[in-house]
């Protein structure tokens, strides 16, 4: 099967799915700034008034002008365009647009190529997406979730299998996003989503004609597709339609069109789902008879937990009763990491193994770090060209990985999420180490050890920031609970937010408090606190 792309280097425009690449990577786009960006592609030779614009893409839909500037700023920062000095979109004031990077037409190949970097470490995970498609394909409706923390590569792994798929020949596939709502969500949005894509496709004809037929109350929801004589008899079609009643048009739908062929339904960033699509998808699942469908879901389960979601009861349930399979990403081993960057950096003079150990170190294998770190030593230089080889332009030893800004905002983000005491219990801890006992909190903080235990024994339940590491007997005779940061990274971005004078002082207090259990006959204290003594500025 070959299909046509718009490529304008270094992206690929996929018409059939919906999707632009940068080399093997997706680039996220909405539904609505992909059309945008769509028909700018395919008009390149000429400028596209705001006018044509909502005319193409809305009809007989009043929508204010001022949405399109909106989708054009999502745009450049997907491409990474400069309005000033613009190298994809160039806007001409009051009047419209112009794409203006050379576009040619590409063929994508009959079977699909990865790149190893773009699944590295996923390769089983990949594999038994392709068993569960080949399920669906016979008919075995499949309700797949692949589970795992920020950043482990959930996305990366499904949009390798989205690309992989997108070969298989008579499938349809379609994707929709939860989206984190602060004013409240809107119901069936990733659903409605999908449906849009669907509808909007080649045979989006088949679609429509089939939701006019099996699900009224979905087809309202898209009114440039009702004619006008259609419209006031749906009107009283589906006037006091109830949730119940949409769920089950759907799954009407969804059971007919996948008796014609094979679809494929990806929904991201289930942790923020709407209870409305929540409904929906139990449904799907529960469903008893045959359907070449394959629904599939991605979430964080710590933001699930965070969220009291019913996600998380409905998915226990429906894996009971074997209606749906979880793939659970874990992290990446340090075989993976030296994978990657043997991928990365074909011609190299470096020792990839060495390399691979000190990035695993301090990215805890978590992949979207990993990219992180090797990605600012590139920035800073520290892996460089040199005489056609990547090479490291700094010993290895003296390599200390900085945490690149974008991992700072999101650690940032998680970070502000948690209550006060359990931000102040953080930032001490990371003053402690990457490993840390409750006893040395306590010493820095005016709280009770015991609400200290409590808020670090909470934090790790929820796998936010730490996690449990035993109870350990101090050099006292004492027992304490001890904690470690699920990531290094973590550690060092909290421990940097202090402030000189308050990191200074919660060194001296807890390098006073140590003090206190070092004697002649127990000196394995030495080195830690030569390490707080110095950090609070007492040198002698």
């Amino acid at each position: 099967m070959v299909r046509q792309m718009k490529a304008f280097q270094p992206f690929r425009l996929d018409t059939v799915n919906h999707c632009l690449w940068r080399a093997e990577e997706r680039v996220p786009l909405t539904p609505k700034a992909f059309d945008v960006l769509r028909y700018l592609v395919e008009h390149a030779e000429r400028l596209v008034t705001q006018d044509e614009i909502l005319e193409a893409l809305w009809p007989k839909t009043y929508v204010n002008p001022e949405v399109i500037k909106q989708y054009i700023r999502g745009i450049r920062k997907a491409l990474g365009d400069d309005p000033e000095k613009p190298a994809y979109i160039e806007t001409f004031p009051r009047r419209g647009y112009q794409f203006i990077a050379p576009v040619s037409d590409e063929s994508a190949a009959s079977s699909p190529s990865f790149s190893s970097k773009g699944i590295v470490g996923r390769k089983t995970a990949l594999a038994e997406l392709g068993a569960c498609l080949a399920s669906a394909l016979r008919g075995q409706r499949q309700l797949v979730f692949v589970t795992g923390e920020a950043g482990i590569g959930k996305t990366t792994l499904v949009d390798a299998f989205h690309q992989q798929a997108s070969f298989q020949r008579n499938l349809r596939i379609a994707r929709g996003h939860c989206v984190e709502g602060f004013g409240g969500k809107e119901a069936y949005y990733p659903m409605l989503e999908a449906l849009g894509q669907l509808v909007r496709d080649s045979d989006g004809g088949r679609v429509t004609q089939t939701l006019a037929k099996r699900a009224p109350t979905w087809l309202s929801q898209f009114p440039s597709l009702i004619k006008a004589e259609q419209r006031e008899a749906l009107q009283k079609d589906i006037l006091g339609a109830t949730r119940e009643r949409m769920v089950r048009e759907i799954c009407d739908a969804l059971d007919a069109l996948t008796s014609e062929s094979p679809l494929i339904l990806i929904f991201d960033d289930l942790h923020w789902v709407d209870p409305s699509t929540l409904d929906l998808v139990s449904a799907v699942a529960r469903r008893r008879g045959p359907a070449k469908l394959l629904l599939l879901g991605t979430y964080r389960p710590t933001d699930v937990i965070i969220s009291q979601s019913p996600l998380k009861a409905l998915k226990q349930d429906l894996l009971v009763h074997k209606l749906c399979r979880e793939i659970a990403l874990e992290r990446l081993e340090e075989s993976d990491v030296a994978e990657y960057l043997t991928a990365e950096f074909a011609e190299r003079s470096f020792d990839t193994a060495a390399l691979a150990n000190l990035v695993h170190r301090h990215s805890g294998g978590n992949a979207l770090f990993m990219v992180g770190i090797v990605q600012s030593m590139l920035k800073k230089g520290v892996i460089a060209q040199l005489q056609g080889k990547w090479a490291l332009t700094v010993q290895l030893e003296k390599i200390a990985p900085a945490v690149p800004e974008t991992l700072q905002q999101l650690i940032q983000v998680q970070f502000e999420q948690l209550s006060t005491s359990e931000q102040g219990i953080l930032r001490s801890a990371s003053v402690a180490g990457d490993r840390f006992s409750v006893w040395a909190v306590t010493g820095a903080l005016e709280i009770e050890s015991s609400r200290i235990e409590d808020a670090c024994e909470g934090l790790a339940e929820k796998q936010q920031f730490i996690k449990a590491a035993g109870i350990h007997e101090l050099a006292n005779g004492e027992f304490s609970a001890h904690y470690e940061f699920r990531h290094s990274l973590y550690r060092e971005v909290l421990y940097r937010q202090l402030s000189d004078v308050n990191r200074s002082k919660l060194h001296r207090l807890l390098g006073q408090r140590l003090k206190k259990l070092c004697t002649s006959s127990k000196p394995e204290l030495a080195t830690e606190l030569a390490v707080h003594f110095e950090g609070g500025r007492e040198y002698d």
